[in-house]
């Protein structure tokens, strides 16, 4: 076998691709190093958040990013609570890709997972929803658009 027209075409073809760069790209002959320009995708920002409203850590603020959250007392959990109530793995807030939301799912804790009052296994969350696990409450709340969802909660409870 003539290694020369096997070694010459491939080097020729590879030359080509290396001049045909896209925009966005970095290309380095000596080393072949390739650098791609990364497109930041926006469903990375985080849109919701949880605010605890009652229990012994009311204040508290969670961003919720597109993740599988855990929510417990134990010291490995996403979203720590110091409530007694509260079962060391609780629940867990499993995000969904092509829905973009989250699945609020009951660990089988002792005291139960409650959504709007209603004792849940599983269910999607929305904005302005309540989340109670032992003696803590959790809102909903989105970003960016505080002032839209917050009356509407309140109206659709009176």
């Amino acid at each position: 076998m003539n290694l020369n027209n096997w070694v010459l075409p491939w080097r020729r073809k590879r030359m080509k691709t290396e001049e045909t760069v896209a925009v966005g790209e970095q290309a380095t002959i000596g080393d072949e190093t390739k650098v791609f320009a990364r497109i930041k995708d926006q469903s990375t920002v985080p849109s919701l958040a949880l605010v605890v409203t009652a229990g012994p850590d009311c204040g508290r603020e969670f961003l919720l990013t597109p993740m599988n959250v855990k929510i417990g007392r134990q010291a490995q959990s996403h979203i720590q609570l110091k409530d007694p109530k509260v079962s060391r793995e609780h629940a867990v807030l499993q995000y969904h890709g092509r829905k973009r939301a989250f699945l609020l799912k009951d660990l089988e804790s002792t005291n139960g997972t409650f959504y709007n009052n209603q004792r849940i296994t599983s269910t999607f969350i929305s904005p302005g929803a309540e989340i109670r696990l032992g003696e803590s409450v959790l809102k909903v709340m989105a970003l960016g658009e505080k002032n839209s969802t917050q009356p509407a909660g309140e109206r659709s409870a009176e």
